[in-house]
């Protein structure tokens, strides 16, 4: 029994410490790092957006199976690999398996969350990384739908890093159905994926999220 509760104590502090880091490294990269020069803001987002995709293995890895993280790490290794020795094939795969392998597990964190019972400050956490993970998510996927298909958004004539925040805010600003009409999808996959996005975000906002308040508010109820 002391092993079991240790077990689980365990689960828990690499759970909180886990979601805490993730929400504290997706704040800082969507709404800190644009504020800092060029040059260092490429290379940190390259590097946090590593962290996020790390962290958030780790937070919906389950226990004995470390082998997931190693495939993270492996394909980061072979990304940065292939970069340095100019191998443009082995790179685009490489990128393309670790964005589909991030989409799959921001899914599997959406769908964990979607089953707590118990809504506590750590749940509330973990719903905001979700919400947050699944801009990221499609952020990446306009950056390389507009790096493969030129002209898919009218982005314009932009420097590297700031075409990646382009996708950012655009995806964020099509999540929360804003609008702004600055940035608009051109061409007809630019369009699908823009429709995807806005549907994606509403449904977290009003599936998920009036669960997780649903089961909070049953929980606090009194008469319970």
């Amino acid at each position: 029994m002391r092993l079991i509760k240790r077990l689980d104590i365990s689960h828990n502090i690499r759970q909180l410490m886990s979601n805490w880091g993730l929400l504290i490294i997706l704040t800082f990269t969507i709404f800190v790092l644009p504020l800092l020069t060029s040059f260092v803001r490429f290379r940190l987002f390259e590097i946090f957006i590593s962290l996020i995709v790390l962290i958030s293995t780790i937070a919906t890895s389950e226990e004995g199976k470390p082998k997931v993280i190693f495939q993270v790490i492996i394909a980061f290794v072979a990304i940065w690999v292939t970069r340095v020795a100019d191998l443009v094939v082995i790179n685009y795969l490489a990128t393309i398996w670790l964005v589909v392998f991030f989409m799959l597990r921001v899914l599997k964190f959406v769908r964990r969350l979607s089953r707590k019972e118990d809504v506590n400050s750590l749940v509330i956490i973990e719903a905001i990384n979700g919400y947050l993970l699944i801009g990221v998510g499609f952020g990446i996927l306009i950056d390389m739908v507009t790096y493969r298909f030129a002209g898919a958004f009218n982005f314009g004539e932009t420097t590297q890093v700031n075409h990646i925040y382009d996708s950012f805010y655009y995806t964020f600003v099509s999540m929360t159905t804003l609008g702004y009409g600055d940035l608009l999808p051109v061409t007809p996959v630019a369009k699908s994926l823009a429709l995807m996005i806005t549907l994606c975000g509403q449904f977290y906002l009003v599936i998920i999220m009036a669960l997780l308040v649903g089961r909070l508010l049953t929980s606090s109820d009194p008469k319970e």
